[in-house]
């Protein structure tokens, strides 16, 4: 009888220590999975604010100039045309 409980006992701790370790390694990989993305997400930033830095974005030329529908010396074609001419170039 005290030799079943013995090996009993002895597969029960062996049974626990496989689950438990198995439960670690678990853990410890989903830590090291969520540090990996933080640290590419981290890069990604930087290559971003770096990229950023060094290609500043391209200012519009705004017209300046206010439109004035209601006037009667406004050329609406004169606008249209010059409106394109700036965009093609």
């Amino acid at each position: 009888m005290i030799q079943v409980l013995r090996y009993t006992s002895l597969f029960a701790g062996l049974g626990y220590g496989l689950y438990h370790t198995q439960t670690l390694k678990s853990v410890g990989a989903k830590k090291q999975e969520q540090a990996d993305y933080l640290k590419r997400v981290k890069l990604i930033e930087e290559a971003k604010a770096e990229f950023k830095k060094l290609n500043p974005p391209k200012v519009a030329e705004s017209s300046t100039q206010s439109v004035d529908l209601d006037d009667p010396k406004f050329d609406f074609g004169e606008f249209i045309v010059g409106a394109v001419e700036k965009l093609g170039a």
